[in-house]
C-alpha cells in the first residue's frame, strides 16, 4: 500500500468534512480550498468506490464516506486535545502534529484517550469533536484525568483543563470572569453553591451546572485521602 497515498486520500476527507461543515460542498469551494490541486485526481476514485457523489459541481458525502471522514476528524481534533490538555502546546502549533497523531492512533486508543481527557466537546479551537460510542455511553473505564469541577474534592487545589460547552456566548463569559485553561484555583465550597478562589485571591460563585462545563485536572488519589 502506498502509505503517502493513503495519507492523501484520508486529508482529502477531511478537507471535505471542513467543507461540509463550514463552507459548501462543492467543487468550486475545493478548488479554492485546495490551492495546490492535489486531490481532485482523488475524486472520481471516491465516487467509484462509494465515498461521494458528484451531481454537476455538487459534491456530497455518502453514509460510507462520511464515517470515513468523521473518524478522521475525531482523532485529529482529539489529538489536539491531547496535545494542549496533557503536554502543553500551544493550539496555534498543534496541527501538524495532530496530522501526525491521527494516522497513528488506533481506534480503541482513541476512545481510551477520549474517556481520560473527560470526553470534550470542543477541540483547543472551539469547534465539534464528533462524539464517540465512548461519549454516548458515557464510559469510564479508564480513570479520567480531567474531571468536572463539581466532582472534585473541597478544598482541592487544582488547575483548569478546558471549557466543555458548545455555547460560545456562556465560553466567553466564563473567559471574561478569569475562568480559562491553566489557571490555578481551590474549590472553597461545594454546597448550597460553587464557590473557588483563583490564584490571585478572586472568589467566584456559580451553581452545579456550571461546574458541570469547567473541566479541571484531578490530583491522583492517595491512602492518605481515605483517611
Amino acid at each position: 500500500m502506498n502509505l503517502e497515498a493513503e495519507r492523501r486520500r484520508d486529508e482529502l476527507l477531511e478537507l471535505l468534512w471542513r467543507l461540509n461543515e463550514f463552507y459548501t460542498l462543492d467543487l468550486p469551494a475545493l478548488r479554492q480550498h485546495d490551492t495546490d490541486n492535489r486531490y481532485e485526481q482523488y475524486l472520481r476514485e471516491f465516487a467509484q468506490n462509494g465515498m461521494i457523489r458528484i451531481k454537476g459541481e455538487q459534491i456530497e458525502l455518502t453514509p460510507k464516506g462520511m464515517s470515513r471522514a468523521e473518524g478522521l476528524v475525531r482523532r485529529h481534533r482529539l489529538a489536539e486535545r491531547l496535545l494542549v490538555d496533557v503536554l502543553g502546546k500551544n493550539p496555534a502549533e498543534t496541527e501538524e502534529s495532530a496530522c501526525e497523531f491521527e494516522h497513528l492512533l488506533a481506534p480503541d486508543l482513541v476512545e481510551a484517550i477520549c474517556t481520560l481527557l473527560g470526553h470534550p466537546k470542543t477541540c483547543p479551537h472551539g469547534i465539534v469533536i464528533p462524539p464517540g460510542a465512548c461519549c454516548k455511553e458515557a464510559r469510564t473505564t479508564v480513570h479520567s484525568m480531567v474531571i468536572p469541577l463539581s466532582e472534585l474534592r473541597q478544598h482541592e487545589q487544582t488547575s483548569i483543563a478546558f471549557l466543555n460547552t458548545l455555547d460560545i456566548k456562556q465560553m466567553n463569559r466564563l473567559m471574561a470572569m478569569g475562568l480559562v485553561p491553566g489557571v490555578q484555583l481551590n474549590l472553597l465550597q461545594r454546597y448550597p453553591a460553587l464557590v473557588v478562589q483563583l490564584a490571585d485571591q478572586t472568589q467566584l460563585a456559580f451553581e452545579e451546572s456550571v461546574g458541570q462545563i469547567i473541566h479541571v485536572w484531578q490530583r491522583p488519589s492517595t491512602k492518605a485521602d481515605t483517611h
